[in-house]
Protein backbone atom coordinates (compact mmCIF):
# COMPACT_ATOMS: atom_id res chain seq x y z
CA UNK A 1 0.00 0.00 0.00
CA UNK A 2 2.95 2.25 0.65
CA UNK A 3 4.48 2.07 -3.17
CA UNK A 4 1.14 2.27 -4.27
CA UNK A 5 0.42 5.81 -2.32
CA UNK A 6 3.52 7.05 -4.02
CA UNK A 7 2.83 6.00 -7.20
CA UNK A 8 -0.37 7.89 -7.12
CA UNK A 9 1.53 10.96 -5.91
CA UNK A 10 4.14 10.76 -9.05
CA UNK A 11 1.79 10.03 -11.08
CA UNK A 12 -0.17 13.34 -10.05
CA UNK A 13 3.33 14.95 -10.68
CA UNK A 14 2.92 14.05 -14.09
CA UNK A 15 5.29 16.07 -16.58
CA UNK A 16 7.03 18.16 -13.99
CA UNK A 17 9.48 14.80 -14.22
CA UNK A 18 10.77 15.72 -17.24
CA UNK A 19 11.20 19.33 -17.29
CA UNK A 20 14.33 21.15 -16.29
CA UNK A 21 14.50 21.24 -12.16
CA UNK A 22 16.92 23.83 -11.29
CA UNK A 23 16.46 26.95 -13.58
CA UNK A 24 18.92 29.52 -12.99
CA UNK A 25 18.79 31.26 -10.14
CA UNK A 26 15.87 28.55 -8.81
CA UNK A 27 15.82 26.28 -6.16
CA UNK A 28 14.03 22.74 -5.26
CA UNK A 29 12.84 21.89 -1.98
CA UNK A 30 12.06 18.63 -0.96
CA UNK A 31 10.23 16.95 2.52
CA UNK A 32 10.34 13.59 3.73
CA UNK A 33 9.11 12.05 6.78
CA UNK A 34 11.23 10.10 8.57
CA UNK A 35 10.93 7.29 11.34
CA UNK A 36 13.41 5.43 13.30
CA UNK A 37 12.72 2.10 14.30
CA UNK A 38 12.07 2.69 17.90
CA UNK A 39 10.59 6.49 17.56
CA UNK A 40 8.60 9.07 16.04
CA UNK A 41 9.25 10.61 13.07
CA UNK A 42 10.16 13.97 12.05
CA UNK A 43 10.72 15.62 9.00
CA UNK A 44 13.93 16.23 6.93
CA UNK A 45 13.73 19.05 4.46
CA UNK A 46 16.30 20.01 1.49
CA UNK A 47 16.84 22.43 0.01
CA UNK A 48 19.22 22.50 -3.46
CA UNK A 49 20.46 25.14 -5.61
CA UNK A 50 22.99 24.88 -8.06
CA UNK A 51 25.34 25.58 -6.02
CA UNK A 52 24.17 24.71 -2.48
CA UNK A 53 22.78 21.88 -0.76
CA UNK A 54 20.75 22.60 2.73
CA UNK A 55 19.51 20.31 5.41
CA UNK A 56 17.52 21.18 8.24
CA UNK A 57 14.11 19.84 10.03
CA UNK A 58 11.41 21.94 7.66
CA UNK A 59 12.21 25.62 8.86
CA UNK A 60 14.82 28.69 8.15
CA UNK A 61 15.56 29.23 11.68
CA UNK A 62 16.38 25.47 12.57
CA UNK A 63 20.04 24.21 13.35
CA UNK A 64 20.87 23.23 9.88
CA UNK A 65 23.41 21.58 7.16
CA UNK A 66 25.22 23.60 4.35
CA UNK A 67 26.87 21.92 1.28
CA UNK A 68 28.75 24.21 -0.91
CA UNK A 69 28.69 22.29 -3.48
CA UNK A 70 31.86 24.90 -5.45
CA UNK A 71 34.06 24.99 -2.51
CA UNK A 72 33.30 21.50 -1.72
CA UNK A 73 32.94 22.36 2.19
CA UNK A 74 30.10 21.45 4.70
CA UNK A 75 28.91 23.41 7.36
CA UNK A 76 26.81 22.50 10.44
CA UNK A 77 25.41 24.87 11.99
CA UNK A 78 24.39 24.87 16.02
CA UNK A 79 22.58 28.15 16.71
CA UNK A 80 22.12 27.12 20.63
CA UNK A 81 25.91 27.04 20.91
CA UNK A 82 26.62 29.55 18.31
CA UNK A 83 29.21 27.27 16.69
CA UNK A 84 29.93 26.05 13.20
CA UNK A 85 31.36 23.14 12.55
CA UNK A 86 33.25 22.83 8.99
CA UNK A 87 33.93 19.27 7.52
CA UNK A 88 36.26 19.23 4.29
CA UNK A 89 37.00 16.80 1.68
CA UNK A 90 39.54 14.04 3.05
CA UNK A 91 40.73 10.53 2.48
CA UNK A 92 38.85 7.46 3.05
CA UNK A 93 40.87 5.37 5.64
CA UNK A 94 38.54 2.38 5.58
CA UNK A 95 39.38 -0.90 3.10
CA UNK A 96 36.16 -3.08 2.37
CA UNK A 97 36.58 -6.41 3.87
CA UNK A 98 37.65 -9.44 2.95
CA UNK A 99 33.67 -10.89 2.42
CA UNK A 100 32.26 -7.55 0.18
CA UNK A 101 29.86 -8.24 -2.46
CA UNK A 102 27.15 -5.51 -3.75
CA UNK A 103 23.82 -6.54 -5.46
CA UNK A 104 20.83 -5.28 -6.84
CA UNK A 105 17.69 -7.22 -7.11
CA UNK A 106 15.31 -5.36 -9.44
CA UNK A 107 12.04 -5.75 -7.92
CA UNK A 108 9.86 -3.60 -10.34
CA UNK A 109 10.92 -1.47 -13.76
CA UNK A 110 8.71 0.57 -14.76
CA UNK A 111 8.91 4.61 -16.74
CA UNK A 112 8.22 6.29 -14.18
CA UNK A 113 9.37 4.03 -10.90
CA UNK A 114 12.04 1.14 -9.81
CA UNK A 115 12.02 -0.37 -7.03
CA UNK A 116 15.16 -2.52 -6.03
CA UNK A 117 16.78 -4.01 -3.29
CA UNK A 118 20.23 -3.21 -2.49
CA UNK A 119 21.58 -6.19 -1.01
CA UNK A 120 25.20 -6.45 1.00
CA UNK A 121 27.03 -9.70 1.98
CA UNK A 122 23.57 -11.21 1.66
CA UNK A 123 22.00 -8.57 4.22
CA UNK A 124 19.07 -6.71 1.84
CA UNK A 125 20.37 -3.42 3.45
CA UNK A 126 17.60 -0.83 1.47
CA UNK A 127 14.38 -1.31 -0.11
CA UNK A 128 14.38 1.66 -3.00
CA UNK A 129 11.20 3.00 -4.70
CA UNK A 130 13.01 5.80 -7.50
CA UNK A 131 13.21 7.13 -10.25
CA UNK A 132 16.02 8.52 -12.78
CA UNK A 133 13.50 11.28 -14.08
CA UNK A 134 12.54 12.57 -10.90
CA UNK A 135 14.92 15.56 -9.55
CA UNK A 136 18.38 14.35 -11.08
CA UNK A 137 20.21 17.34 -10.00
CA UNK A 138 18.89 17.00 -6.56
CA UNK A 139 20.06 13.29 -6.42
CA UNK A 140 23.21 14.90 -7.86
CA UNK A 141 23.89 17.12 -5.14
CA UNK A 142 23.35 14.22 -2.34
CA UNK A 143 25.67 11.72 -4.04
CA UNK A 144 28.07 14.85 -3.78
CA UNK A 145 27.28 15.36 0.02
CA UNK A 146 27.80 11.65 0.81
CA UNK A 147 30.75 11.35 -1.34
CA UNK A 148 32.25 14.36 0.78
CA UNK A 149 31.58 12.99 4.05
CA UNK A 150 32.53 9.67 3.34
CA UNK A 151 36.38 10.48 4.54
CA UNK A 152 34.88 11.73 7.92
CA UNK A 153 32.01 8.51 8.37
CA UNK A 154 35.35 6.73 7.47
CA UNK A 155 37.44 8.11 11.00
CA UNK A 156 33.75 7.35 12.88
CA UNK A 157 33.42 4.13 11.08
CA UNK A 158 36.95 3.04 12.22
CA UNK A 159 36.37 4.16 16.33
CA UNK A 160 33.54 1.93 16.33
CA UNK A 161 33.75 -1.22 18.10
CA UNK A 162 34.26 -4.49 15.43
CA UNK A 163 31.23 -6.32 16.46
CA UNK A 164 29.10 -2.82 16.50
CA UNK A 165 30.20 -2.28 12.60
CA UNK A 166 27.40 -2.50 10.54
CA UNK A 167 28.16 -3.89 6.58
CA UNK A 168 25.01 -1.67 5.04
CA UNK A 169 26.02 1.62 6.99
CA UNK A 170 29.27 0.90 5.98
CA UNK A 171 28.36 0.63 1.78
CA UNK A 172 25.62 3.60 2.03
CA UNK A 173 27.81 6.04 4.10
CA UNK A 174 31.40 5.45 2.68
CA UNK A 175 32.36 2.90 0.43
CA UNK A 176 29.80 2.38 -2.36
CA UNK A 177 27.04 5.66 -1.97
CA UNK A 178 26.43 5.75 -5.18
CA UNK A 179 24.75 2.63 -5.31
CA UNK A 180 21.47 4.48 -3.37
CA UNK A 181 20.98 7.37 -6.04
CA UNK A 182 21.87 4.84 -9.27
CA UNK A 183 18.37 4.74 -10.26
CA UNK A 184 17.38 7.94 -9.84
CA UNK A 185 16.28 10.39 -6.49
CA UNK A 186 14.47 7.82 -3.60
CA UNK A 187 10.98 8.60 -2.77
CA UNK A 188 10.67 5.89 -0.21
CA UNK A 189 13.25 3.55 1.28
CA UNK A 190 12.98 1.17 3.98
CA UNK A 191 16.27 0.06 5.83
CA UNK A 192 17.14 -3.11 7.30
CA UNK A 193 17.63 -1.07 11.03
CA UNK A 194 13.32 -0.26 10.78
CA UNK A 195 14.47 3.15 9.32
CA UNK A 196 11.77 4.52 6.88
CA UNK A 197 11.41 7.77 4.54
CA UNK A 198 8.85 8.38 2.56
CA UNK A 199 8.25 11.62 0.33
CA UNK A 200 5.88 14.23 1.73
CA UNK A 201 5.92 17.37 -0.85
CA UNK A 202 8.22 18.75 -3.37
CA UNK A 203 8.30 22.05 -5.23
CA UNK A 204 10.63 22.71 -7.76
CA UNK A 205 11.75 26.29 -9.19
CA UNK A 206 11.23 28.02 -5.76
CA UNK A 207 12.31 31.34 -5.92
CA UNK A 208 15.90 31.27 -3.60
CA UNK A 209 16.02 32.88 -0.14
CA UNK A 210 18.95 33.68 -0.01
CA UNK A 211 19.64 34.37 3.74
CA UNK A 212 18.96 30.38 3.80
CA UNK A 213 22.55 29.77 2.89
CA UNK A 214 24.11 32.04 4.57
CA UNK A 215 26.38 31.05 7.84
CA UNK A 216 26.00 33.48 10.27
CA UNK A 217 29.10 35.58 10.61
CA UNK A 218 29.74 36.11 14.27
CA UNK A 219 29.52 31.88 14.93
CA UNK A 220 32.38 30.10 16.26
CA UNK A 221 34.20 28.04 13.62
CA UNK A 222 35.75 24.79 14.40
CA UNK A 223 37.60 22.81 11.57
CA UNK A 224 36.90 19.03 12.50
CA UNK A 225 39.84 18.11 10.61
CA UNK A 226 41.92 19.83 13.05
CA UNK A 227 39.89 18.75 16.29
CA UNK A 228 40.45 15.06 14.77
CA UNK A 229 43.54 14.86 12.80
CA UNK A 230 41.28 13.97 9.75
CA UNK A 231 43.94 14.09 6.57
CA UNK A 232 43.31 15.67 3.14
Amino acid sequence: MRYLRHILLLALLGSAWSSPVLALGGMTELNYMDQEAAGGGYVTRYLVTARYLRLDFGRDRDDFVLFDRKERRVYSVNNDKQEILVFEPGIVQVKPPQKWEIKEDILENKASEIRVDLVVNGTVCSRIAASKRFLPDVAKALLEFQELMAATQSNTYLATPVDQRDDCDLARLILAPQYWFKYGMPFDEVRVSGFSRRLLHYEADVAVRPKAFELPENYHRISLKDVQGIAK
